[in-house]
C-alpha cells in the first residue's frame, strides 16, 4: 500500500518534465515550412525565356552537304514515265554455272524455265490510267551502278540515248490494276538468255521501262526464279535469285543545294550548324544558371518543285559532330544521337510550321563543362528514304527566315550581405 503513491508521483513528474521540454524546444525551433519566403535568405530567381537571332549569337555558321546515299543504296526503286519524272531501274543477274545440291555441286546443263517476279509498293505507286506495260529490256552499253545517271553510264562515255541504250526486249507484263506483285515470263528462251548472262556476268544489264499512260511504280524487289537441269540429273532444280546490284536513274536530276538548309532526297542531304553560346543573355551569365530548355528553330521554305516535293513524313534526327564541318566538309565524323527523332511532316511544313530541335542536353553539358561551342547536324534516318526533300532558312536567308536560338533559364540565386 505504501508503494503506490510513490509510483503515481514519479509518473506525474516525468510527464511534466516532458511537457516543459517540448514547450522549450518549440520555442527555439520553428517549422521551416511555415517560414515566410520573403524573409528567407537569398533573392528569388525568376525564370526567363530568351529568343536570339542569328545575329545575336557570337558565332554562327550553317551549311548543307549532300552525297550520303546513292540510288543503288536507296530503300526504294522508281520506274516512271511521268511528264515531270522519268525513271528507270537498271540491274544485272550473275547467273551461276554450278549449283549446290544436298550431296554435291554440279554444273548446269540446261536452264529449263524462267520467270521474273516484281514486288511492288502499292502505297507509293501511282497510275493515271490502265493498262500500263512494264518492260524488261537489254542494255547495249554497260554501266557502273555506283555512278550511273540518266545521261552518263558512269564508265566514261555518255549514253547514246538518255536513260540508257536499249536493245532487245527480254519480256513484258501488262499492269491492269493495283497489285503488290507482278510476274513476267521472258519472251526470249530461258536457256539462251541465262547462258549468255552466265558467260558475261549479266552482260550489259537490263532496264525496266514503263510504257502507256503516265505511271510511277515503286519496285521493292526484282527476283528471278528458274529451273536448272544439272549434269547427270533428270529432274530440274528450282532456284531463286535477287538481281544485284540494282539502281535507278531519274530525269531530271535533283537540283543542287544552294544557300538554304536541306534535308532528305537523293543523293541525300544533311545540314550542319556550328555556333558559340553567348556568355551572357540579357545580362544573365549562362554559366551558373539553370538551363530549363534550349532549342533551335528553323523556318521552312516553300515546298520544292515536283517531283522533289516531300510526299510523306521524313524521319530525322539530330547528331553531334566530332570535328569542324567547315574544315572536314561532308566527311566530318559524327557522334552519337542522344536526342529524339524529329519527324518532318510535309503538310505542317507547307503550312509554315517551323521545326524545333531540342538541344537542351547539349547546352546543359556545354555550360557545365565551360565549353560553349555547339556543333550539330540534322540527317534523315535512314538516309535515302525518299526522293523528295525539304529546305529551311539559313544565315543567308532574309531576316524573318533565319534560324533562331531559344533558351529558357533560371539565373543563379543572389545572397546579399546584410
Amino acid at each position: 500500500m505504501t508503494g503506490a503513491p510513490v509510483r503515481v508521483l514519479s509518473i506525474r513528474v516525468v510527464t511534466a518534465a516532458a511537457l516543459i521540454a517540448g514547450a522549450t524546444l518549440a520555442a527555439c525551433v520553428e517549422d521551416p515550412l511555415a517560414l515566410d519566403s520573403a524573409n528567407a535568405p537569398g533573392e528569388t530567381a525568376q525564370t526567363r525565356d530568351f529568343t536570339l537571332k542569328v545575329s545575336d549569337v557570337p558565332t554562327w555558321r550553317d551549311t548543307t552537304y549532300t552525297g550520303f546515299a546513292l540510288p543503288n543504296e536507296a530503300r526504294f526503286d522508281i520506274v516512271s514515265n511521268g511528264s515531270k519524272l522519268g525513271a528507270r531501274v537498271l540491274g544485272r543477274l550473275n547467273v551461276p554455272d554450278t549449283i549446290n545440291t544436298f550431296a554435291d555441286t554440279l554444273p548446269v546443263d540446261v536452264f529449263d524455265s524462267l520467270d521474273v517476279r516484281f514486288q511492288i509498293d502499292t502505297v507509293r505507286s501511282e497510275f493515271s490510267a490502265f493498262p500500263v506495260t512494264l518492260k524488261m529490256i537489254e542494255l547495249t552499253s554497260p554501266f557502273d551502278a555506283d555512278s550511273v545517271t540518266w545521261l552518263e553510264t558512269g564508265l566514261g562515255p555518255a549514253w547514246m540515248t538518255p536513260g540508257g541504250d536499249l536493245g532487245v526486249v527480254i519480256g513484258s507484263v501488262e499492269i491492269t490494276g493495283m497489285s503488290d506483285s507482278l510476274i513476267m515470263t521472258p519472251d526470249l528462251p530461258a536457256d539462251s538468255l541465262l547462258k549468255a548472262w552466265q558467260d558475261t556476268d549479266g552482260e550489259n544489264g537490263y532496264a525496266l521501262v514503263l510504257e502507256g499512260p503516265e505511271a510511277r511504280i515503286n519496285v521493292q524487289q526484282v527476283q528471278f526464279r528458274y529451273d536448272a537441269l544439272l549434269q547427270g540429273r533428270t529432274r530440274p532444280v528450282s532456284r531463286e535469285q535477287v538481281s544485284i546490284p540494282r539502281t535507278f536513274i531519274t530525269d531530271p536530276v535533283q537540283p543542287p543545294s544552294g544557300m538554304a538548309l536541306r534535308i532528305g532526297g537523293l543523293p541525300a542531304s544533311r545540314f550542319y550548324v556550328d555556333f558559340d553560346l553567348p556568355a551572357q543573355i540579357g545580362g544573365i551569365p549562362l554559366v551558373g544558371s539553370t538551363i530549363n530548355h534550349a532549342e533551335l528553330d528553323f523556318e521552312p521554305l516553300p515546298p520544292p518543285a515536283e517531283p522533289f516535293a516531300l510526299e510523306r513524313p521524313l524521319a530525322s534526327r539530330i547528331m553531334t559532330l566530332l570535328a569542324d564541318p567547315f574544315v572536314f566538309g561532308a566527311k566530318t565524323p559524327i557522334g552519337s544521337s542522344p536526342l529524339r527523332f524529329t519527324p518532318l511532316d510535309p503538310d505542317s511544313l507547307s503550312g509554315g510550321r517551323m521545326i524545333r530541335l531540342d538541344i537542351t542536353l547539349l547546352v546543359v553539358s556545354a555550360v557545365r563543362n565551360g565549353d560553349l561551342n555547339i556543333r550539330i547536324g540534322l540527317r534523315g534516318v535512314p538516309d535515302a528514304q525518299a526522293l523528295g526533300f525539304w529546305e529551311f532558312g539559313s544565315e543567308e536567308s532574309p531576316p524573318e527566315l533565319r534560324p533562331r536560338l531559344r533558351i529558357v533559364l533560371t539565373p543563379p540565386p543572389v545572397f546579399p550581405v546584410p
